[in-house]
């Protein structure tokens, strides 16, 4: 008889080291939140998505046809290429930036690690070696999956009007070591900066001010992604200019560097590069070293850490929401748990900080393409893109809520609202409504009416501020469609199956709101008669919207807190059993 040998079961190393690499993919929150539901194939893809999409765009730029009606033929395909090689380099230090910040508290084990691994007979060396093999392979599989796409489809974009396969091999290997190496700068600065904080400070401060460095983290990312519209214009200025600075310059120097194509400027740079990487991979590692062992030894005294209290220094301004706004105490009280969660999760402000980041960022290239082609006409009317910046804001902004509306913050704690909400209420949309627009209509009134009047006069002032604020509401009313839940209170959706397909309608979104609009609102200044369609066309979607969620209020009109994947198939009740 034959006997099937069984396989040999892993190392405790190799164990460990898969189970840091899942809570760094997956999660290892002890809250009980979970995870949003994202197979790790589906998140690997969404990551290298922005580099695939870019570099089928390049097919058409470098297309032979279009070079040879463009004239001359012959173009200096170095120049040419350095701007989208810098693009790609900032992009890809962008994502892997972003990813490692989102992922920030899975760099160090949490409390539950230690109580599950510290009884096991695994010495602390052990599970240190493994967190750190887990984190390097982090950065190794981030770098190359948010490249992927890009190092293959560039090479062969740029390379579209060349004969030799030999421009396609080194366009391909100065492509791949500049952003692969500018991914990994990005995590281990990330990295040195978290192993840095937490063996310098006390765990109580680092706790503090983690949610407000993340956030200024991510909004630096986003600026950086802003440079690769104005930096590549600067590089002939070189040694003169402040870009020298700036590491994503450091990285292109290199990549024309490896190229054989760099001035001495920016073999300079090149070389500065590996220098930075070098030094931030040592202190990547001696913080860790460092910190792991305070870290670790904290982790029991972790629980007890309390905020401590906080004084309530917005009291007067709820108490006078709820004069003015907030009618029901279900009103009162679902909003300030959501204004205190945006303020306080370190989750949730990311993602609403990475949102208005963004906005930011879109909104000042739309603002300074506008200055450039003269759109800034002081007594005359602003041009459709100067009237497309608060649009742009409001866009982002709403979206980000919406999105952070998705994530709970603790559903262990949320039988309160289990216990005493009414599961039948239709206060949730008013609810919703009301906290979304407390990030829009402030800022419209205290920044958009001065700025626009002062330059523009105070009637387009006025009328562009109630336009913004009209389609503000028509969105809002559009993304809270069928929703039936109390802000971060409900378990994850499944945006598994439509992750992709929700990215595409948000672009799709954005040209709608903010370009069709703010074109149609520059016909409008200048031809009243575009002024009608303007005018209907708000109430129209909003009743179109307003019908449709009413069509799903009267299909379920409970209040979701557990977001179930819908069943493949339903048992059919052929007993007429309830």
């Amino acid at each position: 008889m034959i006997y099937a040998q069984s396989q040999p079961a892993p190392r405790p190393f190799v164990r460990l080291v898969r189970l840091f690499l899942d809570r760094a993919f997956h999660g290892g929150d002890e809250s009980g939140v979970g995870e949003i539901d994202l197979s790790l194939g589906l998140v690997l893809s969404l990551l290298a998505l922005p580099g695939a999409l870019y570099s089928t765009l390049l097919f058409e730029k470098y297309s032979t046809l279009l070079l040879w009606m463009r004239g001359p033929y012959n173009f200096d395909p170095v120049a040419a290429t350095a701007p989208d090689e810098y693009f790609f380099i900032v992009l890809s230090m962008v994502v892997t930036g972003a990813v490692a910040v989102w992922r920030w508290d899975s760099i160090f084990p949490d409390r539950r690690d230690y109580v599950n691994l510290v009884p096991l007979p695994v010495s602390t060396k052990v599970i240190f070696l493994a967190n750190l093999t887990a984190i390097l392979c982090l950065a190794g599989v981030l770098a190359v999956d948010v490249n992927a796409a890009s190092a293959l489809l560039y090479p062969l974009a740029a390379s579209s009007g060349q004969e030799t396969f030999r421009y396609v091999a080194q366009i391909a290997g100065m492509h791949v070591i500049g952003v692969l190496l500018a991914s990994v700068f990005s995590f281990l600065a990330i990295f040195a900066t978290v192993g840095v904080l937490i063996a310098a400070l006390p765990y109580v401060v680092v706790h503090r001010i983690s949610i407000y460095l993340r956030s200024l983290i991510i909004v630096a990312l986003v600026g950086l992604l802003s440079t690769s519209f104005a930096i590549p214009s600067m590089i002939d200025k070189l040694p003169q200019t402040w870009i020298r600075f700036l590491p994503s310059v450091w990285f292109l120097g290199l990549s024309q560097l490896v190229y054989g194509s760099a001035n001495p400027a920016l073999a300079k740079l090149g070389w500065l590069s590996l220098k930075g990487l070098g030094f931030l991979f040592v202190t990547a590692l001696a913080a860790y070293s460092v910190s792991y062992r305070t870290y670790f030894a904290r982790i029991p005294e972790s629980a007890a850490v309390i905020s401590g209290a906080r004084r309530e220094s917005a009291s007067w301004l709820f108490r006078l929401f709820d004069r003015m706004l907030l009618r029901t105490p279900f009103e009162r009280a679902g909003y300030r748990f959501a204004i205190k969660t945006l303020f306080r999760s370190e989750h949730h402000s990311l993602v609403v900080a990475g949102f208005a980041a963004l906005a930011i960022v879109v909104a000042s290239q739309v603002l300074f393409a506008a200055l450039s082609g003269g759109g800034l006409n002081p007594g005359g009317l602003p041009s459709a893109e100067v009237l497309s910046v608060p649009l742009i804001l409001a866009y982002s902004t709403l979206l980000g809520l919406r999105l952070a509306f998705e994530m709970p913050v603790d559903l262990q704690a949320n039988w309160i609202f289990r216990l005493l909400a009414d599961k039948h209420s239709s206060e949730c949309i008013p609810l919703a409504r009301k906290i979304m627009l407390t990030f829009v209509i402030p800022w419209v009134v205290a920044c958009a009416i001065p700025v626009y009047g002062y330059l523009w006069g105070w009637a387009i002032a006025g009328i562009h501020a109630l336009i913004v604020t009209l389609f503000s509401l028509v969105l809002v009313q559009i993304l809270l469609v069928g929703y039936r839940k109390v802000p971060f209170t409900c378990s994850y959706p499944p945006f598994r199956d439509s992750a992709i397909v929700t990215v595409l309608w948000c672009v799709l979104g954005y040209f709608v709101f903010v370009v069709f609009i703010s074109n149609l609102e520059y016909r409008a200044l200048s031809h009243p008669l575009y002024a009608v369609p303007l005018i209907l066309i708000g109430p129209a979607v909003w009743s179109v919207a307003s019908l449709f969620g009413q069509t799903i209020a009267d299909v379920d009109k409970q209040i979701i807190f557990d977001e179930r994947p819908p069943v493949a198939f339903d048992l059919l009740n052929l007993e007429q059993r309830s």
